[in-house]
């Protein structure tokens, strides 16, 4: 089933302003406001889990590593192009996963994608890296939370992939600026 928030505009606070993600139109949109009321302030949850990354774990790759990633990627290139955000976390949410008796954790598995990732000819965007890992795990039977993360001044958006407040193939000084705007939970 579809998570409702999927149809609405998530918003965020972010420093001085806030900001809107419209998925119709894959846009972003910030409204200034320097001085917030007091009203907004105390009711505003703190967005921002703390991010922490996963423990060490045996990256030693096996042919099936390799084959699956090349799969993963082709998956996700073949379904990202021309995509919107919104189409992207529905097929995300529809993404068929395979079950593996002997499957390794996530947190292997996405190192494994890391090392494997510095093999690419090219240096993919971060939606297109998590599209691939999202395809990666759902081959080995496990899915992730997709997150969409803000920054202002200057503004910049960033996507990574985590289960709970454990990052996959990701690194916690890279995402400490942004802000939660989506988070496509799957469970």
């Amino acid at each position: 089933m579809l998570p409702r928030d999927l149809f609405v505009s998530p918003s965020v606070r972010c420093g001085d302003g806030t900001v809107m993600l419209d998925f119709e139109t894959d846009t972003y949109f910030c409204r200034y406001d320097a001085q917030p009321s007091r009203e907004a302030d105390t009711n505003r949850i703190p967005a921002e889990p703390i991010w922490c990354e996963p423990p060490d774990v045996d990256a030693r790759l096996a042919p099936s590593d390799v084959w699956l990633f090349l799969r993963a990627y082709a998956a996700a290139l073949t379904t990202f192009p021309g995509r919107s955000v919104r189409r992207l976390l529905i097929e995300a949410v529809e993404l068929e996963r395979v079950s593996y008796v002997d499957a390794p954790s996530p947190v292997a598995l996405a190192a494994r994608f890391e090392r494997l990732s510095l093999y690419l000819p090219f240096r993919p965007s971060c939606l297109l890296r998590a599209v691939a890992l999202l395809h990666y795990l759902a081959l080995q039977g496990h899915d992730a939370d997709w997150v969409i993360g803000v920054q202002l001044f200057p503004f910049r958006a960033h996507c990574w992939l985590a289960r709970d407040n454990m990052l996959l193939a990701e690194r916690a000084h890279l995402i400490e600026d942004y802000v939660p705007i989506y988070r496509l939970r799957q469970v």
